[in-house]
């Protein structure tokens, strides 16, 4: 596959919804562990939180949709807990073929938004 641009924007939002996801194990992890630890990020809405960016960006970075600034990825990555470097890093380890079936999947979903429902009138 030839990556362009909207490669690397899926590929970015697909290592943010994964970090949040293993920051929510690790939370649910410690909490039978009885380790109290506030400081992982579990949602998109904690991140907005915790980084006092917009929903919009938040939700449409982690959908591949936004070409972030740098100064954005500095606040998630600060959010996160860790060097932008890291949460880079982490993004470009993730296997091509998981970024692909990410932007198949997001196409499908755009597609099955443009389907007329039930009843629908069209």
């Amino acid at each position: 596959m030839e990556k362009d641009k909207n490669y690397y924007k899926y590929r970015l939002g697909l290592g943010l919804r994964r970090w949040i996801e293993e920051n929510a194990k690790t939370a649910e992890e410690n909490e039978e562990k009885k380790i109290e630890d506030n400081s992982l990020v579990t949602t998109l809405r904690g991140l907005e939180n915790a980084s006092g960016l917009s929903w919009n960006v938040i939700h449409t970075i982690s959908l591949g949709k936004r070409n972030p600034n740098y100064t954005t990825l500095e606040q998630i990555a600060e959010s996160l807990g860790v060097p932008l470097s890291t949460w880079l890093a982490y993004c470009e380890a993730i296997p091509e073929k998981d970024v692909i079936n990410s932007i198949k999947l997001q196409e499908k979903k755009q597609v099955n938004k443009k389907k007329p429902g039930k009843g629908s009138k069209k």
